[in-house]
This record gives C-alpha cells, structure tokens and sequence, in this order.
C-alpha cells in the first residue's frame, strides 16, 4: 500500500514542488520543512486543499438562502423534498432540540429492508432527517455518527458533504435556485387537521404481542445503523437468547412493553421523546427461524427494532443508546405494520 500511494503522490509533490522553487514563497516552505521536518511540498498541498475548502464554503454560504430554511416545519420540509430530485436538501431550525438544526434531504432509495408497500415505512417520502448538533466549542457536525467530523459552520458542513457523502446515504446537490420558490406551505387549518388525526390514532393506541429478543448498546448511534448493529449481534447469538412474548403497545406517552410470561421483567415503559428509531431488518432476504422450546413462532419472521435513549440514570451517559429486537409472532399483525405505526405516527408526531 505504501508504495502505490508513493508511486502516485510523489509526482504530485514534484509538480506542486515545481511552481513555486526559488521563489521567496518556496523559501517559506523550506524554512518550514528545516523547522517540522514536514517536506515543503506536502505542507503547500496542504495549504492549497485547506483553500479550496475554504473557497468551496464561501460558495455554499453564497447561496445559504436557497438551502436554510430556519423556521420551515418538518412537514413542509417533506413536502417541499417529496417531489424534488434525489440530493435536494435544506437545513431548519430543529423545533424539539434548540439550538440544534435538521438537515432534510431527498435520497433516491429507502433504507435496506424498508419497503414502499401501502403498510411499509416510506421515510416521509424518501425524505431523510438527521439532527446536527452545536459543540462545547461552536462547531457543529452530524449527531449520532462518530466517523463524522466537526465543521466550522453550517456552510462548511454543507460544502463537505456536497463533495462526499461521509455517513449521509447521498452526496448533497449545492442549489443555483431557491428550492422553496414555487412552494405552498400548509395552512395552520392544514396543520391543525393533521396533528388531530394523529392525537387521534395514538389516543387510541394500537398494541399486538411480538416475541422479545435482545437489547444491545448501540453507543451514539441512533437510526438504521444502530438496528443494523443490534440485529447482526441478535443473529449471531439466536442460541443464548433468553428470549419472552410482550405485549407491545404504541400510545400517545410511547412504547409499553409487557412480558406476557413475566420472564425477563413485568412492564418496562420507553417514552416516547427517548424513541429515535424504529425500522426493519435492513437485510431483506434474512428471516428469524431460530425456535424456543417454550415459545410459539412462525417458521419464518422478519425482525425490527426501536432505539431509545438511555434514561437519566446517573449510571449512564445521555449520548448512549440502546437498540431493542423484536420478531413478528402475528400473521394479521406483520413487522412492516408494527414499525410504519411507530414511524409515522409516534415519531413523526414529534417536533424535531
């Protein structure tokens, strides 16, 4: 590895080397390289690529106004996303977390094992949220993706990713043009109907029984990635399981889950402000057939997961989350059924 990354870098620095010798700029980096023992021309690649960096922000804050959208609702946002092409994106104040932003962006295919029947999660219509948050030191940066780095401001962080997509699922598409232009938001009759339909769904609650498999730590993850995690672990250790059938019930205060057999606890309650996620199997042709001698399952079930935050325990930290697993036990009531209800209904009733 080392010397094919030699055989193509070193022409690079020999060209970069080139353009400025025996110049009083070349004299700078040879005094620096004296100094650091960091060769000149790495140190002026470096400057050159912290430039364009730079440059490149300059250019996404140009056009910050097409892209930031600071008092926009998370339902406008998907509506205004839904019908425009994969990368499309704007970044709004988050209403649930202040201080903090949502960056809203149209991605051309839904997450691994969700799927686009009538009773499966849509993802707002290929519409993807992900929180970003502010630092101890002012920066900002993707919440939930440790790989991901700090940006100065929000220009940068845009800039970077319209590059690469780091740990978004697309690149982001800088915009020439206001994306909001021709756009109607909803009326607040609009918005009031809404919001009474789904006060009325969750008063109403909806409950079936699921066999309980595992919970796992899943650190700061907290979306599609932390289920992935879990349910990878949860299938390499289907032998040692100690796993019970619950009562599982979505309600306007969150997840109750009830242990039918009273074998593992007696209710457990997940409110919903601590529910970040929940989504399927995100391997499609993987299917639970793992059998417990003193459970009824189906010879065949897709599994799903929710991830929650960690309570306030002095024990835990509040970035730490964990994943719980579940298998379908239900015919009439599948997976795609179970995670579409708490998707839509509960979490996207929340303000984010």
């Amino acid at each position: 590895m080392a010397a094919i990354f030699k055989k193509y870098f070193d022409p690079v620095k020999t060209k970069v080397k080139s353009s400025y010798i025996n110049s009083p700029v070349g004299l700078m980096f040879d005094l620096i390289e004296a100094k650091t023992g960091v060769e000149s021309a790495v140190v002026a690649i470096g400057l050159v690529d912290s430039d364009v960096n730079r440059n490149g922000a300059y250019q996404a804050d140009d056009v910050s106004q097409f892209w930031y959208k600071g008092e926009m609702s998370r339902e406008d946002a998907i509506d205004l996303l839904k019908t425009k092409p994969p990368g499309t994106f704007l970044i709004r104040d988050s209403q649930g977390f202040p201080g903090s932003y949502d960056l809203a962006v149209k991605v051309d295919t839904l997450p691994s094992g969700i799927h686009s029947e009538p009773d499966a999660v849509s993802c707002d219509g290929h519409v993807r949220h992900h929180l970003i948050e502010r630092t101890s030191t002012g920066h900002v940066r993707l919440k939930g993706y440790p790989n991901e780095p700090d940006f100065d401001n929000l220009s940068a962080l845009v800039y970077q990713h319209t590059i690469t997509a780091l740990d978004l699922p697309i690149k982001l598409i800088l915009p020439t043009v206001d994306i909001a232009e021709d756009f109607h938001p909803m009326t607040d009759q609009q918005q009031e109907s809404k919001k009474l339909v789904i006060k009325d769904l969750l008063e109403k609650g909806a409950a079936c029984n699921v066999v309980y498999l595992n919970n796992v730590d899943v650190e700061a993850l907290s979306d599609e990635m932390a289920v992935a995690k879990a349910l990878n672990d949860t299938f390499e250790n289907a032998e040692y399981l100690q796993a019970t059938v619950v009562h599982f019930k979505v309600s306007n205060t969150g997840i109750t889950l009830t242990d039918l057999k009273k074998k593992l606890f007696s209710k457990r309650h997940f409110p919903k402000e601590y529910v970040t996620y929940c989504g399927l199997d995100y391997e499609t042709d993987r299917f639970w057939t793992y059998k417990y001698n003193d459970l009824e399952m189906l010879p065949y079930a897709k599994c799903f997961g929710f991830v929650s935050k960690k309570s306030n325990d002095t024990e835990y930290s509040q970035s730490e989350n964990k994943c719980h697993i579940f298998v379908e036990i239900d015919p009439s009531q599948p997976s795609t059924s179970i995670v579409n209800f708490v998707s839509k209904v509960m979490i996207g009733s929340m303000h984010v």
